[in-house]
């Protein structure tokens, strides 16, 4: 059995302004199949437009407002909603309203900046 809380892991500040907590990854845990994580996005911020080559991720709104933008379709983010994005989609987030939005964001295979391909 592997146990750790949220407030022990260290944050990362992403290069868009956002605060990464890597929950469960092959990095801090015994998986390695799969990585959790949560980001934060303050007002004002939004992530850079990617693709994944390999990663399957869901996307699932905690907390805040905001938009994603996949393959060039808009929609509004809120507590709640949802979001499957497949290899190869491109996507984008941005907080919108006051205060933060919080994505609860797992990927398969587990999140690797190699099957990243950032397009801004």
């Amino acid at each position: 059995m592997h146990i750790q809380n949220r407030e022990q892991i260290q944050p990362l500040a992403g290069d868009d302004g956002s605060i990464i907590h890597e929950l469960a990854s092959p990095l801090n845990s015994p998986i390695t199949r799969h990585s959790l994580a949560e980001i934060r996005h303050p007002p004002g911020t939004s992530s850079r437009e990617h693709y994944h080559t390999k990663a399957e991720e869901v996307y699932y709104v905690l907390a805040g407002q905001g938009e994603i933008r996949v393959d060039g379709e808009t929609q509004p983010l809120r507590p709640g909603d949802i979001v499957t994005i497949i290899p190869g989609q491109r996507h984008k987030v941005w907080q919108r309203g006051d205060g933060v939005l919080t994505l609860l964001v797992t990927c398969i295979p587990p999140y690797s900046v190699d099957e990243v391909v950032f397009v801004e």
